[in-house]
């Protein structure tokens, strides 16, 4: 079922893609259109004076994939990476031509983890640093935005608009009876308290243990949300926590005699006090380049001494994976690449995953220690790194995390389906013959029996304890110790600098100006990122992003969400065609609203 709706996906959104260019360009014209687009020279042009734009709906991930759907079909999000958001952000803190900033919140909401705006924010507070002005304008802004706009020296919110300011909630859904109501059987083997992963599967709720771990979790992220927004505006810690607990959801008027934002204004008023700052006043709006132009028009340059980043981001699955995942032989034969080059003097392994598969995990584990002993390597966590991410993390000589960084899971849990109801309640039986004891060991068909489940509650444990001695050995700890603080248990950031599990408090730029530091390249080194993206790829799609072509597809945006969130619920069975049955992945799927 799995892989007809995958392949079923993937004929639409071809076919959808293919009509889009048809009707757009017709016959032959893609052809000449694609080629003229990658022929051309039109570098950006930055003018004295100009403001840096931001468009705040944006999706945000940390690496650039083979095939960006939402690019090619005209999704109105632009499509970002991290690095490309901070490296535009801190160069224009230092170029003389850009004397403003404008987080642009007009079109839409940001689309990224606390991890990701942690490490944007820092390079705004440089860019603020500067002495250059960060204007902000949402229309309506959630947590997420504000948490970036509310660095701006000036705040402005639509009248008519609103703001949420509610605190953080994380949700799951549990299918437990209606597994049993329709006859399909689970059976689980686990190792570690906290590792409820199996628990949508098993229960109607979360369990004791669940709800602790989530609750402590959620403190933790909201703590730091809070102290985030505390150092800029005019609140007080118990201020914005009775906004939450009494409000929720706040009108334009209401949000600025709280303080949490500055001004109620309409975006031609933006624009206008813009052409003012960047000395635009004879113009029909003001200087202005965007994030994706000013890249362009300012090229990394090349150089001999490279730093390459590894993006591990995804779910961990064995054999190739699909673009999205971090599939073992894929990336086996990436850090082998990096390994022989020459010219790679540095690695940053970027983990932005909630684990997956336990034998890809140890597989990609081996070939980065074989990695670190020829040249020094770190880890940069990103939004979630745990369970199987954190497997691969202990390679590192050096982990660097944000505070609101999810990671641990150290634990490790086993899943069984089976039909034997439902199909003995349909007329449907099961026969077999063997020739050994467990030679059905792998049929899904009948609950297993004690013994056979003796078998794999044998396997998890082998593979539970070889993970608690991949983190003592790595972090210097005792397996007393690490047993402790495994048990499947999540933790932010923070929490796990503090129980050894991370160094140092930082983002991806920060673990990059280490190894700058610990190789002494005084700057004077090249940034290259694996898996590589072919080039002609990214320059068609930055090409396409940046022209103006109407797209008429009635509710495209919809309909492309939709069979996108349908596709990632169903990520979870992907991950569970392992035939190992054994699994090192984060114990719930957190979605924090």
């Amino acid at each position: 079922m799995k892989k007809f709706l995958q392949q079923t996906l993937a004929s639409f959104f071809g076919s959808l893609a293919g009509l889009f260019f048809f009707f757009i360009l017709s016959g032959g014209g893609l052809l000449i259109f694609i080629l003229a687009l990658l022929l051309s020279n039109n570098t950006p042009k930055i003018e004295n004076q100009s403001a840096l734009v931001f468009n705040l709906n944006s999706q945000i991930n940390d690496y650039q994939s083979d095939a960006s759907l939402s690019s090619l079909i005209g999704n109105n999000n632009d499509s970002l990476t991290l690095k490309e958001i901070t490296s535009a952000i801190n160069k224009a803190a230092k170029d003389d031509r850009i004397n403003a900033l404008y987080l642009d919140g007009s079109k839409g909401n940001i689309i990224a983890g606390y991890g990701t705006l942690t490490e944007i924010r820092k390079a705004l507070e440089k860019f603020k640093a500067s002495g250059k002005k960060i204007i902000a304008y949402n229309i309506s802004q959630g947590e997420q935005d504000y948490f970036l706009t509310s660095i701006a020296d000036e705040i402005n919110l639509n009248p008519i608009g609103g703001m949420e300011i509610n605190g953080f909630a994380s949700s799951q859904l549990f299918f437990a009876s209606a597994l049993q109501k329709y006859g399909i059987g689970v059976q689980v083997i686990r190792v570690g308290k906290y590792k409820s992963a199996v628990e949508p599967f098993t229960l109607d709720n979360f369990s004791k243990e669940s709800t602790i771990q989530t609750s402590e979790l959620l403190e933790d992220l909201w703590e730091s949300y809070v102290e985030n927004i505390t150092k800029n505006r005019p609140l007080k810690t118990g201020e914005i926590n009775n906004i939450a607990d009494n409000k929720g959801i706040l009108q334009a008027q209401e949000a600025k005699d709280l303080k949490l934002v500055d001004q109620l204004r309409y975006e031609d008023e933006i624009i206008k006090e813009l052409k003012t700052i960047t000395n635009s006043k004879d113009q029909d709006s003001f200087r202005q380049v965007t994030i994706q132009n000013y890249l362009l028009a300012n090229p990394s340059t090349e150089n001999n001494d490279k730093i390459a980043i590894l993006y591990l981001e995804g779910q961990i699955v064995d054999g190739e994976g699909r673009i999205s995942e971090v599939g073992s032989t894929r990336f086996v034969a990436e850090i082998r690449r990096i390994r022989q080059d020459k010219n790679i003097k540095g690695i940053v392994v970027r983990v932005n995953s909630p684990g997956g598969s336990a034998v890809a995990s140890e597989l990609i584990l081996r070939e980065l220690q074989l990695t670190v002993k020829e040249k020094p390597l770190v880890i940069s966590m990103g939004d979630v790194a745990a369970s199987g991410g954190y497997w691969i993390a202990t390679a590192g000589e050096k982990i660097f995390a944000n505070n609101n960084t999810i990671t641990g899971s150290i634990g490790v849990f086993g899943l069984l389906f089976n039909v034997e109801n439902i199909a003995k309640n349909n007329g449907i039986n099961n026969g077999v013959v063997k020739t050994n004891e467990f030679a059905n060991l792998s049929n899904n068909f009948s609950q297993k029996t004690e013994a056979e489940l003796a078998i794999y509650q044998q396997g998890v444990n082998k593979i539970y304890d070889l993970f608690l001695e991949r983190v003592s050995k790595a972090r210097n700890l005792p397996i007393s110790k690490v047993a402790d603080i495994a048990q499947g248990r999540v933790w932010s950031g923070k929490s796990a600098q503090k129980i050894g599990l991370v160094d140092e408090i930082g983002g991806l730029d920060t673990s990059i100006e280490y190894l700058n530091r610990k190789l002494e390249l005084k700057n004077n080194f090249q940034i290259v990122s694996y898996p590589e993206v072919r080039n002609w790829q990214v320059e068609l799609l930055n090409r396409l992003g940046n022209t103006q072509i109407e797209n008429s597809l009635t509710d495209k945006e919809k309909l492309v969400k939709m069979m996108w969130e349908l596709n990632t619920e169903l990520d979870l069975t992907e991950i569970l065609k392992n035939p190992h049955k054994i699994y090192t992945i984060l114990p719930y799927k957190l979605n924090i609203k």
